[in-house]
């Protein structure tokens, strides 16, 4: 229950209130305020709504005040991207109208609708997955539908490649999801041997580890264009191997599309690690 109560603790009390106070609090997911309409929250994917009285627009100034401290000036860079991450590694994500200066988004008014995604880590789900690295190595994709838990895999099997294995590691922290630095410190365990460099696009962010922090490993979330690959393939022909996740739930489904297939075969990754719809992991050699 402490992650979801820190979570919680930039709703509006009696929001708040009322969701510690459901029998399935521990097991949200996501709390998603909809201007207008009652609140809801996923539960093992599906979402609920809870309450009977509708969220206002006060309710959405209010949440984005308090995450960001009542100084929005100093979250600007993270409002711009649409997204806020919160101390102990929370994100809260943000819809409205879009506020544009020049070609570039500087922020966000009449707020419609925020999400909360409750953070958590589960150290050691990643043993098995280590283990195979350490006898096999090679860069790993994990892979996996939405919502199984491939970050959250990520982050351990980092760790443990860190604290177990002494291996320098790289974290491209694009969305700041993996380490969620909050004032220079990860949120998260991600290692005693581990930099973590957040908020770069993740091309950018492979060749400047690679210039400054010497690592042995990056690590990359959510492989989306093809300059991510281009970033990767230039490292790999330096020696670093590379921890990623893609959205897919089989190998089959990697050759269907033509981004992932591309990645498949383009002979960065030696390890496939599948997340299964019950979780299950399953390791395997990509034999390309």
């Amino acid at each position: 229950m402490d992650e979801i109560r820190q979570a919680c603790s930039i709703l509006p009390p009696e929001i708040r209130d009322n969701l510690l106070r459901l029998p399935y609090a521990a097991q949200i997911e996501e709390i998603r305020l909809r201007c207008g309409r009652m609140i809801s929250v996923t539960v093992n994917g599906k979402e609920r709504q809870p309450g009977n009285a509708p969220v206002h627009a006060k309710d959405l100034e209010d949440v984005v005040a308090r995450a960001t401290g009542h100084a929005v000036y100093s979250a600007q860079q993270m409002l711009k991207n649409g997204f806020v991450t919160l101390p102990g590694g929370h994100r809260l994500g943000i819809c409205g109208t879009a506020v544009y200066q020049g070609n570039e988004i500087s922020g966000f008014q009449e707020l419609s609708s925020i999400n909360i995604r409750v953070a958590r880590q589960i150290k050691g789900i990643a043993s098995k997955t280590a283990d195979a690295l350490w006898l096999h190595p090679g860069s790993a994709l994990i892979i996996g539908a939405p919502g199984v838990g491939k970050t959250t895999l990520l982050r351990d099997l980092i760790r443990q490649l860190s604290d177990r294995f002494s291996f320098r590691i790289g974290v491209a922290d694009e969305r700041m999801e993996i380490g969620a630095c909050c004032c220079g410190i990860p949120q998260f365990d991600v290692g005693m041997h581990t930099d973590v460099l957040s908020g770069v696009k993740k091309e950018t962010a492979v060749e400047f580890l690679l210039r400054t922090m010497s690592p042995q490993w990056i690590a990359v979330d959510e492989i989306t264009a093809a300059e991510d690959i281009e970033a990767m393939l230039r490292g790999s022909y330096c020696g670093v191997r590379f921890l990623a996740t893609a959205h897919a739930k089989s190998r089959e489904e990697l050759n269907q599309r033509e981004l992932y297939r591309k990645l498949l075969h383009s002979g960065i990754f030696q390890n496939l690690v599948t997340i299964r719809k019950d979780r299950t992991v399953i390791t395997e050699r990509t034999s390309i």
